[in-house]
């Protein structure tokens, strides 16, 4: 769920899902002069538009955090998180095994990140730092994920001797990896230009590992939000000039919830509205 502001006493809140295909609507225009097209072209999209799709678990009965505000993606705990990735890479592999591949690599990627995060953090807030529990099941859910990458590996015709971190070969492994690798940081990239546009807020101003073609060194990205529904991207990589775009939320005040089934029914009964939200060249 992402917890959007919408004045002083109200928030909109947008399901992760929704933000996913936000994303896989953007896959469908990349590709630029200076930015070659995706290749398998389904295959990516899907992976794309699918990348949070697990998170329909959770965003049907959705959670509050500490503080009884909507549980923001942000602050999701790991006992959610294994389970909405796990559940992301189902249904991705449902659309194909190279859609699979990549939300599984994403969902891996996503893991190692909150572990350096919790690592770095054992100096800091000890309440950032995850338990002995949390860093089984993140390490279980780690091994299972390097367990169907190797699988789907296998099925595509892709070399499974290839050494790997994070499910990523080393540039200049193989074409198919260097695809895949192309491929990986494109859904990344969008990833974020969607969470962006759906927050409201320039979450990433610089994003400097999208390459303009498989195998080429990557180039950074900057971008610019001028309002909450504007997103200004310099280079441009997308077909299009400018891009409209549309995604559903739900409005509820944005005080503290007294408990989870008063929130829940609160949300349930909220009426669904359109956020426009653009996104132009720099």
């Amino acid at each position: 769920m992402i917890r959007r502001p919408a004045g002083f006493k109200h928030v909109d809140l947008i399901t992760q899902n929704d933000h996913a295909r936000l994303a896989g609507e953007l896959a469908r225009h990349f590709g630029h002069p200076l930015f070659t097209t995706l290749s398998p072209a389904d295959q990516v999209i899907a992976g794309v538009s699918l990348h949070d799709s697990g998170w329909e678990l959770h965003d049907r009965q959705p959670s509050l955090n500490a503080q009884g505000l909507p549980l923001h993606v942000f602050e999701v705990p790991v006992c959610v998180a294994v389970r909405v990735w796990g559940a992301s890479v189902d249904q991705a592999m449902q659309a194909g095994d190279y859609a699979g591949l990549l939300v599984s690599l994403h969902v891996l990627n996503l893991s190692g990140l909150l572990l350096s995060h919790a690592f770095a953090s054992r100096s800091g807030s000890p309440d950032e730092a995850l338990s002995r529990s949390d860093q089984f099941e993140m390490n279980k859910f780690q091994h299972r994920q390097v367990e169907i990458q190797e699988m789907l590996r296998g099925r595509l015709g892709f070399e499974t001797d290839t050494s790997r971190q994070l499910g990523l070969a080393d540039p200049g492994a193989s074409s198919a990896d260097d695809q895949l690798r192309f491929n990986f940081r494109v859904l990344t990239f969008l990833d974020r230009v969607s969470l962006n546009l759906c927050c409201g807020k320039n979450l990433f101003p610089l994003i400097d590992d999208v390459q303009p073609a498989p195998g080429e060194p990557p180039v950074t990205l900057t971008l610019k939000m001028p309002d909450d529904t504007t997103c200004v991207i310099s280079p441009w990589p997308f077909s299009r000039s400018e891009i409209r775009l549309e995604v559903p939320a739900r409005r509820l005040r944005s005080d503290r919830w007294e408990s989870a089934q008063v929130f829940q029914d609160a949300y349930a009964h909220a009426e669904e509205h359109q956020i426009p939200l653009l996104l132009k060249q720099g």
